[in-house]
């Protein structure tokens, strides 16, 4: 997988976690725009891990790059987010390779590859 870009609704501590390389929102710019973070990583080829709904609205008009992993859990604890995205990382790396977006669900992935 290529660099992650984390979003800044997420915490920072999950660039450390993760076995890929990583940076936050906040490497980026103070308080980023979801525009400025989704130029930034298209214009790298980084994908962005995020909780946003404007990231899959603007994979569904844009297409990838950034390639999208949308964290779709509720309120979770910090601790308990960062455990789930290790168990499920292999997963959503394979999933990854063939879609434009991967959704993360309490019980479910769900890829998602933009049609033209």
């Amino acid at each position: 997988m290529k660099h992650l870009l984390i979003d800044e609704n997420l915490p920072a501590s999950i660039a450390r976690i993760l076995p890929v390389d990583s940076s936050h929102a906040t490497d980026v710019a103070d308080r980023p725009s979801d525009r400025q973070l989704w130029d930034y990583a298209r214009s790298r080829g980084w994908n962005i891990l995020t909780r946003d709904t404007d990231f899959f609205d603007r994979i569904m008009l844009d297409g990838s790059p950034p390639k999208v992993i949308w964290v779709r859990l509720g309120n979770i604890r910090k601790r308990d987010l960062e455990a789930k995205l290790l168990q499920l990382w292999p997963s959503i790396v394979n999933l990854l390779e063939d879609s434009d977006l991967v959704e993360i669900h309490p019980d479910s992935l769900e890829a998602v590859k933009k049609t033209e």
